[in-house]
């Protein structure tokens, strides 16, 4: 079903206010998973609602929190994200190296406990609409591991997320926005084609006794793990540069993997921001990517980051299953529907990441 994009945000931030956040938490929390559904991201929208509510019941998230930065000297930052919603950690983190940018060039974030930090693009936009390079590593705390080793079926990693951003400068409407799981595919992922019914990629996971499966509920059940980026032919890759979130996210103190074992989930991670000025004039690189992107068009390939544009419409495309999801939410916790139907399907499968 269609909604307003204003009447998404006021919905989603009543349910967060009713679920204890603050009215500003509750806007920019609401405004965040709106603004991914709008980027075409909707893994990392509003059907996020329903799973936020369980963690807060399960007291991984802390809605009435604040997350806390501390110099850790020169351009480096600690910021313990203490439970609160993860945009609050990870807008923090991107505004203190942003802070540091102008003296030092480069800056650097280390976030420990941020539980969710939702989606890392938003990140990367923030700092390259900055004219700053983004890089982000992120780990779990231990916690939601679901990722199989290359030519194994046994889950010992997490996804892992790595996220780049790139300023375009001016040479088109979007900035170069890399965001994706070291894993085939994200349990975001997974969860959305639960909730809608749907089949996955046979090569997307391995049960636990090596066969592959399409079946989205074997995830859900824990009887298959996610096969690395690459797959059943070059799972190493994938499985390398989950090893590299695992190390990088864990340096602000975050849990890695094996140092206790985790039933929570909570995002570590380190940003990296560079200064891209420093490395020439701002008209003359947005000419550079002008001309790559002219190139690749020429190839039929395409910068990434386009996505949707922000203001794509004053409505969104809301599938039935998260309608459904976030009205049953809505009448669980005594909130406005605002003409959403419940009853949906398959509604609210949030069971794991």
């Amino acid at each position: 079903m269609r909604i307003r994009v204003s009447t998404a945000i006021e919905l989603a931030s009543e349910l967060f206010r009713a679920l204890g956040a603050p009215p500003a938490t509750a806007t920019r929390v609401a405004t965040s998973l709106v603004l991914a559904d709008q980027r075409d991201t909707p893994t990392h929208g509003l059907a996020l609602l329903p799973l936020y509510a369980e963690l807060i019941d399960e007291g991984l998230i802390d809605p009435a929190s604040t997350p806390e930065a501390t110099s850790l000297g020169g351009a480096i930052t600690r910021v313990d994200g203490r439970r609160a919603f993860g945009q609050l950690t990870a807008a923090l983190a991107v505004e203190h190296c942003l802070r540091a940018l102008p003296e030092h060039g480069i800056a650097a974030a280390g976030i420990v406990d941020g539980t969710h930090l939702g989606r890392l693009g938003e990140w990367a936009e923030l700092a390259c609409e900055r004219d700053a390079i983004f890089l982000a590593f992120t780990n779990t705390g231990g916690g939601a591991r679901n990722v199989a080793g290359p030519g194994s079926a046994s889950r010992v990693l997490s996804t892992n997320p790595i996220a780049v951003g790139v300023p375009a400068c001016g040479a088109m409407d979007h900035h170069v926005i890399i965001d994706f799981a070291a894993s085939q595919t994200s349990g975001s992922r997974i969860r959305e084609v639960a909730n809608a019914g749907g089949r996955l990629d046979p090569d997307w996971l391995v049960r636990d006794d090596g066969k592959a499966t399409d079946d989205p509920e074997d995830f859900l059940a824990g009887v298959a793990a996610l096969r690395p980026l690459g797959g059943r032919s070059a799972g190493h890759k994938g499985f390398g540069l989950m090893v590299a979130g695992e190390l990088l996210a864990a340096l602000a103190g975050n849990l890695m993997a094996g140092e206790r074992r985790e039933s929570g989930f909570t995002n570590g991670a380190l940003f990296c921001l560079l200064d891209l000025n420093r490395f020439g004039e701002r008209e003359t690189w947005a000419q550079r990517v002008g001309a790559f992107r002219d190139y690749l068009a020429a190839n039929d390939c395409r910068l990434p980051g386009a996505g949707k544009a922000a203001d794509a419409g004053e409505t969104l495309e809301l599938p039935d299953h998260v309608a459904g999801g976030i009205a049953a939410l809505a009448d669980r916790l005594g909130v406005d529907r605002r003409g959403l139907e419940a009853g949906a399907p398959g509604a609210g499968v949030t069971r794991t990441w």
